[in-house]
């Protein structure tokens, strides 16, 4: 199985207050991972990937389009019945005898309400829409981070977002499984690569609480992952600076290895997450590589012994370079 999980997601792509949370969740002692797992998640609704047209006899239109719909909608009713799946609104289509459906959802953060008005296709005969949804992805993440007390692990560094619209996939329920990288497809200009890997679906080692624009967060079930390992300080944004750094990141099996980088620039309270501007100069991981692929995303990032961050994203001109969340950013997001 090929599945991505990564900066295809996110823009390449593979991701206040002195007394606020954050800053007290800074201090805390974590133990950093770097471990590849595979990451499965139902959305809150159904997320339309994009418009498409229907053939219907006054010829080629879109119900949707026409209704105000829009690519990254994330439809949580429809005709007040709440929505699980892509073959339930395809049911309630397909049942509407070409009466109007009334959706209500989400676009961002405002709420939608919209009427759209079924027709019938020539080619199917059947009643439809012109949407296309997605109500589930799968794939492979790198975990950053997890609270030896409680359990609680954060990874990714970035949002699960529907690979086609680009929305935030709203959580419904998630599970994390045992992953093997099985394969490197390496990085190229243009071309950002991808790790491979290999999944447990039948074994859950971890369950989602939550999907951010910092990355996702839950709490781990198999204590294995990190009961030998050691616990480390983590950093506030202030004490990262540019310079020498290492990421912990597995590029085979699933037993993950350190690699030299540089932090070339540190931007503090970056409103896209892009906290660090990192430059991969490890010669292992750029022979293997190319630098930094999907699949790496929430790789560990630690200076001065200290956690300060996750890798998020590759720039796709040179995959030697990307960018990371500080582990603040992060820590206050799982608040």
């Amino acid at each position: 199985m090929r599945k991505k999980l990564g900066m295809q997601w996110c823009a390449a792509l593979l991701l206040v207050c002195v007394l606020s949370p954050c800053a007290q969740a800074a201090s805390e002692k974590l133990v950093p991972l770097g471990v590849p797992v595979g990451v499965r998640m139902t959305a809150a609704g159904v997320v339309i990937s994009a418009m498409t047209t229907v053939d219907s006899p006054a010829g080629e239109i879109c119900p949707g389009e026409q209704a105000g719909l829009e690519a990254g909608d994330i439809l949580q009713t429809a005709n007040g019945e709440t929505l699980s799946s892509s073959s339930q609104l395809a049911e309630i289509v397909k049942q509407s005898g070409g009466n109007p459906i009334r959706f209500t959802g989400l676009r961002g953060d405002t709420d939608i309400s919209v009427s759209v008005q079924p027709v019938k296709s020539k080619t199917t005969g059947t009643y439809q829409i012109g949407i296309l949804v997605r109500d589930s992805m799968a794939g492979i993440a790198t975990l950053t981070y997890v609270d030896p007390e409680s359990g609680e692990f954060g990874a990714l560094g970035h949002p699960v977002s529907d690979v086609d619209s680009g929305a935030l996939m709203p959580l419904e329920t998630g599970s994390i499984v045992p992953a093997s990288v099985i394969g490197v497809v390496a990085g190229e200009a243009g071309t950002p690569g991808e790790l491979v890997g290999t999944y447990e679906f039948s074994r859950e080692i971890g369950q989602l609480d939550d999907n951010t624009a910092c990355g996702i967060f839950g709490t781990l079930t198999d204590s294995s992952l990190y009961s030998a390992e050691n616990a480390v300080e983590t950093a506030e944004e202030e004490e990262i600076h540019t310079g020498k750094a290492q990421i912990l990141s597995c590029i085979s099996g699933d037993t993950p290895k350190y690699y030299d980088i540089v932090i070339e620039k540190v931007t503090t309270d970056a409103e896209d997450g892009r906290s660090l501007t990192i430059r991969v100069t490890d010669s292992e991981l750029l022979e293997k590589t190319g630098g930094i692929v999907p699949g790496m995303s929430g790789s560990p990032i630690l200076q001065d012994g200290k956690l300060v961050g996750a890798v998020t994203h590759v720039l796709v001109n040179n995959p030697a370079r990307g960018f990371g969340v500080s582990i603040e950013k992060m820590l206050e997001a799982a608040a």
